[in-house]
């Protein structure tokens, strides 16, 4: 059986293989950050993943992965939000997430996708920080 590199037509020609397909606005290789944000079908999909989190305290984290059809930024993604305590992994179902003991409504969707904070708050006490889900209520 011939190989991709040699396979010819049975009149003898070589078969011409059409180049590898490369995406003319973005480049070899991109931080996942801006993998999501320059895409906005992936934009819209984190940003309601974000809403629902928000709104409801879970996500459908299946649909903002397929949403991604990337398996590198789904990993990279995936690991930044938990890391950073944002996310949990439902215990009944790895297609739900549940908002972490870090996530906080004051959240905003470019921080969420990675982009680094440009005026992070001071550490000079208590009230610098965001508040908590679930501070909130209890506080009140």
């Amino acid at each position: 059986m011939p190989t991709r590199e040699t396979a010819r037509r049975r009149d003898g020609r070589q078969r011409r293989h059409p180049p590898a397909r490369q995406s003319p606005t973005i480049g070899a290789h991109l931080e996942w950050t801006e993998r999501i944000l320059a895409f906005p079908v992936r934009t819209a999909a984190v940003d309601e993943f974000l809403a629902e989190l928000k709104r409801k305290r879970a996500g459908d984290l299946n649909a903002v992965l397929t949403t991604f059809n990337d398996s590198s930024l789904c990993r990279e993604a995936l690991s930044h939000w938990l890391r950073n305590g944002w996310i949990v992994v439902a215990p009944h179902s790895p297609l739900i997430a549940l908002a972490g003991p870090e996530f906080t409504r004051d959240l905003t969707l470019r921080s969420f996708c990675g982009e680094p904070m440009e005026n992070p708050p001071e550490e000079a006490g208590e009230d610098a920080r965001p508040a908590k889900m679930g501070e909130k209520e209890a506080n009140e």
